[in-house]
């Protein structure tokens, strides 16, 4: 995936840009025809995404999308009426292994009718009607997000705590019905349906070891208060 910033002229945009595709782990990026001030600026202010954009290639367009087998332009939902096939977020996960530009256009004025020529595509990013344009750099970065969603999901790791041996189990089970008894919780229930129901509830909590050592250990404290 190969992001193309046309004609950028804010520093601080040009930054978050190159910030948001770090943080999601994307590396192509292309420049075309920046503002030199805010190119210049954005060098050497942005913090995450200063290796990026010193990796940035700086090319025309045409030199920008001849390697690529679909090219996508960034629209707002402005009043500008178009009859170009037109794709939401939702649809980049679906276009895994084709190389692929994202065109996104300047602050101002986004994309002329030239750039969008030679697009295949709109792709838009729903919004609220009293507000159709986004902040290129919001924009890149939601777009950076969705394209990686599945890649980052995938990371996600739950701590891989101990679970409570039998031991701990019937112990907790037994200092929960003593508390039950000094409650008079469920005290119409035969002892056996009880003590089986607090056992069901305590394994569909998937208490860890920790956590069941400690509710062992308020419950015996409570006991006695």
């Amino acid at each position: 995936m190969r992001f193309i910033l046309v004609r950028p002229a804010d520093a601080l945009n040009i930054g978050a840009a190159a910030r948001a595709m770090t943080n999601f782990g994307l590396k192509d990026l292309v420049v075309v025809d920046p503002r030199p001030r805010g190119w210049r600026i954005a060098h050497s202010s942005s913090r995450y995404g200063s290796k990026l954009l010193a990796n940035a290639k700086r090319q025309t367009l045409e030199e920008a999308l001849a390697d690529r087998d679909l090219v996508l332009g960034t629209d707002s939902e402005d009043d500008r009426t178009t009859k170009r096939k037109t794709v939401t977020l939702p649809a980049l996960g679906k276009m895994r292994g084709k190389r692929i530009a994202v065109l996104f256009g300047s602050e101002r004025d986004g994309l002329n009718n030239e750039e969008l020529s030679h697009c295949h595509a709109l792709l838009r990013i729903p919004t609220k009607s009293n507000a159709p344009s986004m902040n290129l750099g919001q924009a890149v970065a939601l777009i950076a997000y969705e394209i990686q969603r599945g890649n980052l999901e995938r990371t996600i790791k739950e701590p891989q705590l101990p679970i409570p041996n039998a031991v701990l189990m019937k112990a907790l089970v037994d200092t929960t019905m003593n508390a039950m008894k000094l409650t008079r919780v469920n005290s119409h229930l035969p002892e056996s349906a009880r003590r089986r129901k607090v056992r069901n509830g305590l394994r569909r909590w998937n208490l860890s070891r920790p956590d069941a050592a400690w509710l062992r250990g308020l419950l015996e404290k409570l006991s006695h208060r």
